[in-house]
C-alpha cells in the first residue's frame, strides 16, 4: 500500500507477477482490504476458511484481520482494489458497519448489478491510471469516492443474488460490535447484555434472529474464528494462542476448540497449512 491515496487499482496478473509464486501458497493476513471482481476463468478462493467459487461476475471482499488462501490463483483473473481502513470516510464507514451485508464475503452478480458494479470499477480504474490528470488531492477524493460508492451499492444490493447474511436488527449489532471489541476476555452474555444496556433476553432474542444462533453460540464461534486465524497464519504456539484468547492454559483451550471444531488446534494448523 504504497500509494499515497491509500488505494491501489490492480490487475490479478500484476499481483502474481509481483509477489512470485511462493506469496500465494500459504495462508496470507493482509491489514488492509482487498476487493475483487472476477472477469475470466474459475477457481476457489478461501476467506476465513470458508471456500468460494469464483468465475466471471463473482466479487469477494477481504478485510484486515481476515485470512485468505488463493488456491489456483494462476486460473482466473481479477481487477483487484487494495485499500486500507483509513481510505474511506467516518459517515461511510458508518454505513457500512451498521449494514450486516457489509460482512459478507461474495456476491455472484449479474444482469443490471454485475453491469453497476463493473462501471465503478472501470471508472476506478481509469481514475488511478491517469494520476497526472488531476491534482493529487482531487485525484484522492475522485478514487475514495467512487470506491465508496462501489461499497454502498455492493452492500446494498437486493433481490435473489444475495447469499445468506445476517437480517439488520439494532440490537443484534450493537452486541456484534462489543463482542468484535472484547470476545478474547469477555465470554459471558449477560456481561455483553450489561455493556450495551439491554437485558440478557433481549439479547438473546435478537441474536437468534438475527444469526440464527445463541448469543453463547455466537461469541464461541467469534472465539474459534480468532484461534483458527492465529492458528493458521503466524508463529505463535498453541499456548500463546491460548493466553491471546483469555484461557487460563492450552488444556483448556484446547478442549474448547476440539468441541466446537472437531480436531485439536495442533491438527487444525498442520490441515490448514498442508492445503
Amino acid at each position: 500500500m504504497a500509494d499515497a491515496t491509500e488505494i491501489e487499482v490492480l490487475s490479478l496478473d500484476t499481483i502474481r507477477i509481483n509477489g512470485g509464486s511462493a506469496e500465494f501458497v500459504g495462508p496470507q493476513r493482509p491489514q488492509f482490504h482487498l476487493l475483487a471482481l472476477v472477469t475470466e476463468g474459475s477457481a476457489l478462493h478461501t476467506i476465513d476458511f470458508v471456500n468460494y467459487a469464483v468465475s466471471p461476475g463473482t466479487v469477494f471482499w477481504v478485510r484486515p484481520g481476515q485470512v485468505q488462501q488463493w488456491g489456483r490463483i494462476q486460473d482466473f483473473e481479477a481487477t483487484v482494489v487494495l485499500f486500507t481502513p483509513s481510505s474511506l470516510d467516518a459517515v461511510s464507514q458508518q454505513l457500512l458497519d451498521g449494514n450486516a451485508r457489509s460482512r459478507q464475503a461474495a456476491w455472484q452478480l449479474s444482469g443490471e448489478n454485475l453491469e453497476t458494479i463493473s462501471t465503478g470499477m472501470k471508472h476506478l480504474n481509469l481514475n488511478y491510471g491517469c494520476p497526472d490528470t488531476s491534482a493529487p488531492v482531487v485525484r484522492a477524493a475522485i478514487l475514495r469516492h467512487t470506491l465508496t460508492a462501489i461499497l454502498l451499492k455492493l452492500t446494498h444490493l437486493g433481490g435473489q443474488e444475495q447469499s445468506s447474511v445476517l437480517a439488520h436488527n439494532d440490537v443484534f449489532e450493537r452486541f456484534h460490535a462489543v463482542v468484535e471489541r472484547d470476545f478474547a476476555t469477555v465470554r459471558s452474555v449477560s456481561e455483553y447484555a450489561n455493556k450495551i444496556g439491554y437485558s440478557e433476553k433481549t439479547v438473546l432474542r435478537a441474536t437468534r434472529a438475527a444469526a440464527g444462533m445463541t448469543a453463547k453460540q455466537y461469541i464461541d464461534q467469534r472465539v474459534v474464528l480468532e484461534a483458527k486465524r492465529l492458528l493458521s497464519f503466524g508463529t505463535d504456539t498453541v499456548t500463546q494462542v491460548a493466553s491471546k484468547l483469555g484461557f487460563d492454559d492450552s488444556a483448556n483451550f484446547t478442549k474448547f476448540f476440539a468441541t466446537r471444531v472437531g480436531v485439536s488446534p495442533l491438527t487444525f494448523r498442520q490441515d490448514v497449512r498442508a492445503r
